[in-house]
């Protein structure tokens, strides 16, 4: 069988001169620009049939049109199985498969419209099935494990789709009523709760799993912010919603925040639906996401990328249109503050380390296109968005974009495209030079600030020794004695700025906006200082940036553990919950890298100050932390007293499920006890779905859990990623150390083909589960040798590991030079 394949392999190449590395498995580059070259006008009718048990499989026929400039091979993407008859312009054909491409030689083809109809059975790998409903997930290249297809984004088609289901189920389908990828092609099917609604002309339906009073008052409120949304993006880019009706699919154990299949956009029911008493950052965060699927209309649906190395440029625009929709809606909020936690925090603590990458990555194979997701594209995008519209003026930006989106209405574009455009309204921005340094090159500066000799001098520090200069504004705030204060206004066109000034000033407070990014450093003296301004400093977004900049430092060094002081008092008296959520992480990760007597002693700490800041934030927020960090005994018991009443109005069934795991890890002789009393509390099937996948990580016999780590190596085991990651993050919890360090080179191991098996974010999110409980120098040496020993890695793996434990080698080195 195997000759046979490479001799029509081989008579294909003959006859097409087509280069064979396009045949291997996946969708190549080489493959993706011939078809681009020679393909046009396809669509693609659908019929599903979705069976009554999951012992059967999903089956479907499928009629593709598509016009061929010339007469050449056509060659389809599909990993499920079909007989290998079908019919090519009305003709019973068989064809060859070759490394999943379905090859149709160019004898049965012609030059012009073309019609391929064929019968198959779909793989389950994408298409999430559950006992009474499923739902698939295409990106970035899995259509093409469900129906024969052309899987590369810039080939968008038209669909039909009629699906035949069992009784009583309700379907939901992606708008393929003018073309878009295959990848935002989706559907929905089973038993679900529906709830419609019309606002500002908008037609909007939502799906969701399980009816209760608490889920369904929340339901006006989702249509309205999604309404919202869709209301500011259509007079942001001038252009009606392109898609006819807003749909929207809320789904328990959910891979990703949401999805942005048009009219069918999928939803983690965890960031939808909020508990009773949700939190301010639960609200933005439930905005946000609604705001990032909406902006994803106009910005990857409407028009799309051409290939996914420039998947990033799709969700730069997203949350870069979320930040600005979020800050219209929550006027009262902080904007700049938000957008610092919400984004650039976050991309910092990736990019700093040494696996960060450039946000312009090369594809040569969409089988590694999933390796592309991480905190750079997602969060240091909207950062370098938003330097950008600094430098090109905000009106010239809207104008461009708007210029973009119709050049390119339902068409595929790149970043190239739009920077293009850019530039055309404004030529002396130099937007071309910023991005080949804010995109296309790795990293962040150190940005130092001193006094010397009578002048302020700012200077940045390429980390990799290339010379770059990151363009940027941000101010600086210098204190002087008897209240005096001032603010220089810094434009970094060069690596070094150098200011005159009067007097030497007392304190020096860098990026006091917020709107430099990188790591900054000051000499000894002035660092020293930070934490004293905390209890002084009372503009929110100074007083935040301020706590970032002593965090920062403390990470590198130069700043000790003993300053958690200041952060203590701070607490006291805060009352912005974004803020206080900040002290309380800070505080949580000091805790964390101290011995454990200390470590104990700070935890008390910051369960007191509930008896001094007394409001309901405060108390969420550090029994929110405790709930999964807690070790010392009187905290523990705290814990327990509220755990066992179940009955605060500020914490949600998932909180108590979180508080239950800790008690029974941290308690093993009461364990039992302790789960089975969570469990008669829960009051939906799902949650008792969840709690006992779960659970199972509670169970303190090593042999259980080894049991259950080698179970989630399955893919077939963590159906519901989310509930892995939880069930691995226990089994990995820092109390479990040394023992659970058997679980790191498993994990290393077996990182690819857990890539390969998972969704996009997966392999990101195990290797954080994995480390971030870990501070052993066994832990590093484990995760040190794995790196050296494995020199076939893929590049993106290996950055991804690196990431992962950058706070863990950090904390040896420190450790070290002690």
């Amino acid at each position: 069988m195997i000759l046979r394949y490479w001799l029509v392999l081989l008579l294909c190449l003959t006859s097409s001169g087509i280069n064979a590395q396009i045949f291997e498995k996946g969708v190549s580059k080489e493959l993706a620009e011939l078809r681009i070259k020679n393909l046009s006008n396809i669509s693609y009718d659908l019929t599903f049939t979705i069976p009554s048990t999951l012992k059967e499989n999903v089956t479907g026929t499928v009629t593709i049109n598509v016009f061929l400039d010339d007469r050449k091979d056509i060659v389809l993407d599909f990993q499920g199985s079909f007989s290998g008859a079908c019919i090519v312009n009305g003709k019973k054909r068989v064809v060859e498969t070759i490394n999943e491409h379905i090859i149709i030689p160019k004898k049965f083809t012609k030059g012009g419209m073309n019609r391929i109809e064929m019968n198959f059975t779909s793989q389950d790998k994408a298409l999430n099935r559950h006992s009474d409903y499923m739902y698939t997930l295409f990106v970035p290249d899995q259509a093409r494990s469900c129906f024969p297809c052309f899987d590369q984004p810039d080939l968008r088609a038209t669909f039909s789709t009629h699906i035949n289901v069992p009784e009583g189920w309700k379907t939901m389908v992606s708008d393929g009523s003018n073309p878009i990828p295959t990848y935002l092609y989706s559907f929905v099917a089973g038993k679900f709760e529906e709830k419609t609604a019309v606002r500002d002309r908008h037609r909007m339906r939502i799906l969701y799993r399980e009816q209760s009073p608490e889920r369904e008052s929340q339901l006006p409120t989702i249509f309205d912010e999604a309404s919202q949304a869709l209301k500011w993006m259509e007079e942001y880019t001038g252009l009606s919603c392109p898609f006819k009706e807003y749909g929207m699919v809320v789904l328990p154990g959910y891979q990703f925040g949401g999805m942005e299949h048009p009219g069918a956009i999928q939803f983690s029911d965890r960031r939808i639906f909020l508990g009773t008493s949700p939190s301010l950052d639960e609200k933005l965060s439930r905005m946000e996401i609604i705001a990032h699927e909406t902006a994803h209309l106009w910005f990857g649906d409407m028009v799309s990328l051409r290939w996914f190395e420039d998947v990033w440029a799709k969700e730069v625009y997203a949350n870069f249109m979320a930040s600005k929709i979020t800050r219209k809606q929550y006027s009262k909020i902080d904007y700049e503050l938000n957008f610092q936690k919400t984004y650039q925090t976050r991309a910092i603590a990736l990019d700093r380390t040494e696996g960060t990458h450039p946000i312009a990555q090369e594809l040569k194979n969409l089988n590694h296109a999933s390796l592309l997701y991480d905190d750079i594209i997602y969060d240091k995008t909207p950062v370098m968005m938003r330097i950008l519209e600094s430098i090109l003026g905000e009106n010239h930006m809207r104008v461009g974009i708007q210029k973009y989106l119709r050049k390119y209405y339902f068409k595929n574009a790149s970043w190239n495209d739009l920077i293009e455009t850019l530039h055309q309204q404004n030529p002396s921005a130099g937007i071309r030079q910023f991005s080949e340094v804010w995109v296309k090159q790795k990293g962040m500066p150190v940005i130092h600030t001193s006094y010397q000799d009578g002048k302020l001098i700012v200077s940045q520090n390429d980390p990799y020794g290339r010379g770059l200069c990151w363009r940027q504004k941000f101010d600086i705030r210098l204190i002087y004695d008897l209240g005096r204060s001032r603010t220089v206004s810094i434009d970094m066109r060069e690596p070094v700025v150098s200011i005159t000034l009067n007097d030497r000033p007392n304190g020096i407070i860098p990026n006091y906006n917020g709107r430099g990014y990188g790591v900054f450093t000051l000499d000894d003296a002035y660092i020293k200082a930070l934490p004293q301004r905390l209890m002084i400093t009372r503009d929110e977004l100074n007083r935040y940036m301020l706590l970032q900049t002593i965090f920062d430092n403390y990470q590198m060094g130069n700043v000790p553990p003993s300053y958690f002081g200041e952060l203590y008092r701070c607490m006291t008296k805060e009352r912005n919950p974004l803020i206080m959520q900040t002290i309380i992480d800070h505080m949580a990760k000091i805790a964390f890298d101290l011995p454990r007597s200390e470590r104990a002693t700070l935890e008390q700490c910051m369960t007191d100050i509930m008896a001094e800041n007394k409001r309901p934030e405060c108390r969420q927020a550090i029994i929110r932390k405790m709930a999964t960090f807690a070790t010392s005994p009187e905290v523990l018991d705290v814990l327990y007293t509220i755990w066992n009443d179940q009955n605060d109005p500020l914490f949600n069934e998932h909180d108590y499920m979180e508080m239950a795991y800790r008690l029974a890890i941290l308690r093993p002789q009461e364990c039992d006890s302790i789960l089975d009393k969570q469990r008669q509390w829960l009051k939906s099937d799902q949650l008792r779905e969840e709690f006992d996948y779960v659970s199972r990580a509670c169970n303190p016999d090593e042999n259980a859990q080894r049991t259950l780590f080698n179970q989630l190596l399955n893919p077939e085991n963590r159906k519901h990623e989310p509930w892995a990651l939880h069930a691995l993050r226990l089994l990995c919890a820092d109390v479990r150390e040394p023992q659970n360090n058997v679980y790191i080179p498993a994990s290393l191991e077996s990182l690819e083909y857990i890539q390969q098996t998972s969704d996009i974010f997966f392999a990101n999110n195990w290797l954080t589960a994995l480390f971030e409980g870990h501070k052993s120098r066994e832990a590093l040496d484990d995760a040190e040798k794995f790196l050296a020993s494995d020199t076939k890695l893929q590049e993106y793996l290996r950055n991804k590991i690196l990431i992962a434990i950058w706070p863990l080698r950090k904390f040896q080195e420190q450790n070290n030079n002690k």
